[in-house]
């Protein structure tokens, strides 16, 4: 079994017109939002050995937020889940080795909010800023992701808790 958790970004800094959208950094609410959304996946016992992200600013940071909940979890930084399409998303987690059993992903919107249907058949109107969804995977590699049963497992954010 494997299991993914697709995550968006905590909520980011629209002020400044200077910056573009790739250097946009987290605002206050996404600062205060992130942890609490690390501490609802380690309550859930669902817990990455692997963190896929997106090497936007807005992402790093939220990483940076969330990575000392996970002590010890393989980072890669991955310029393609700048605002990654499913099929990309679905890619980057077909490569994951098969010795690690569970992989957060870390992008953005539209991707992550379409992903969890293109992957899962799961339907999201929007996953907001900070939300995370697990899916359990029934298979042994993640190669199979796109023919194996799948089932949501959770799917929270922010304020939902």
């Amino acid at each position: 079994m494997k299991h993914i958790l697709l995550m968006r970004h905590a909520k980011s800094d629209w002020n400044s017109e200077s910056l573009n959208d790739h250097e946009r950094p987290l605002n206050k609410r996404g600062i205060q939002d992130a942890p609490k959304i690390a501490t609802e996946i380690i309550k859930r016992g669902i817990i990455p050995e692997l963190m896929l992200v997106s090497d936007a600013k807005r992402t790093q940071e939220t990483w940076n937020l969330i990575s000392p909940f996970f002590a010890g979890v393989q980072t890669k930084f991955d310029a393609e889940l700048y605002l990654a399409s499913p099929k990309i998303i679905q890619t980057k987690l077909e490569e994951v080795h098969h010795l690690v059993d569970t992989v957060l992903l870390l992008a953005h919107n539209p991707g992550i909010t379409e992903a969890f249907y293109s992957l899962a058949n799961v339907q999201i109107d929007n996953v907001p800023t900070a939300g995370v969804g697990c899916i359990r995977l029934y298979t042994d590699d993640f190669k199979t992701l796109k023919t194996c049963k799948k089932e949501l497992v959770y799917f929270t954010y922010p304020k939902n808790l």
